[in-house]
């Protein structure tokens, strides 16, 4: 079902946010709207995050061992995610273990609603805010690289 039902959909996000990094380069990284807001760097890594948040949330499927989440909450953007290369491995990593979470999903569980700390969705419903918040960051990244960034 996912595969025939959800999984197009998902590429399409996907791709449009691949997009918006196309021919990132490493200093952009630590490009932001304004002072105080979260980089080019920090977006990529929350949202590869929040993928693997949502693979323990609704899918599953728990973290892997090694994942730490380090901007899911309260916190700051300190400007510690820099590394371009591991980023995009990141982002890819955690990609793939949604991947194969939603591959895996039982077919009778897509519609039965879950309690996490972000409220009581089904994992349907779960998988739609999930494209909707990559679709809103990747927004973000790219009118930060439109109009330049600051430090």
């Amino acid at each position: 079902m996912f595969e025939q039902m959800m999984l197009p959909a998902l590429q399409t996000a996907r791709s449009r946010y691949l997009d918006a990094l196309a021919n990132l380069e490493a200093e952009q990284l630590a490009w932001r709207l304004a002072p105080g807001s979260n980089s080019v760097g920090f977006l990529i890594r929350h949202i590869a995050e929040v993928e693997y948040r949502f693979c323990a949330m609704f899918f599953g499927r728990p973290l892997p061992d090694g994942v730490t989440l380090f901007t899911i909450g309260p916190v700051q953007d300190e400007g510690q995610f820099t590394d371009l290369d591991a980023l995009l491995s990141f982002r890819d990593s955690s990609y793939a273990h949604l991947l194969e979470s939603l591959h895996e999903f039982p077919v009778d569980a897509w519609d039965a609603a879950v309690q996490a700390p972000i409220g009581t969705l089904t994992p349907r419903q779960a998988l739609g805010r999930l494209v909707y918040h990559t679709g809103y960051h990747a927004g973000q990244i790219g009118l930060i690289r439109k109009y330049g960034g600051s430090r």
